[in-house]
């Protein structure tokens, strides 16, 4: 797979902790490739989807949710109810 001049240059004018950031993007994907069994299609794309997740998540930090696994989602279970019952 190759990468293009112009996404090469792009990725080489990141500032050091982006690029970092970036990379860490890209080898999440990788591995969840790899574990899935799935292909990476576009290398290239790839790198362009990755800046634009770290410039948008730089934006916007306050953007990611914590997360907790005894946290349960709110959940309404309405027995229906004939309008003779009424």
């Amino acid at each position: 797979m190759k990468i293009s001049e112009q996404t090469l240059r792009m990725i080489n004018q990141l500032p050091k902790d982006t690029r970092t950031k970036v990379d860490q993007v890209i080898r999440t994907h990788v591995a969840a490739c790899v574990k899935n069994g799935s292909p990476i299609e576009s290398l290239e794309r790839l790198f362009i989807e990755a800046v634009e997740i770290v410039k948008l998540e730089e934006r916007n930090p306050d953007m990611r949710f914590e997360y907790s696994s005894e946290w349960e989602p709110f959940r309404r279970y309405d027995q229906y109810s004939s309008p003779r019952d009424l």
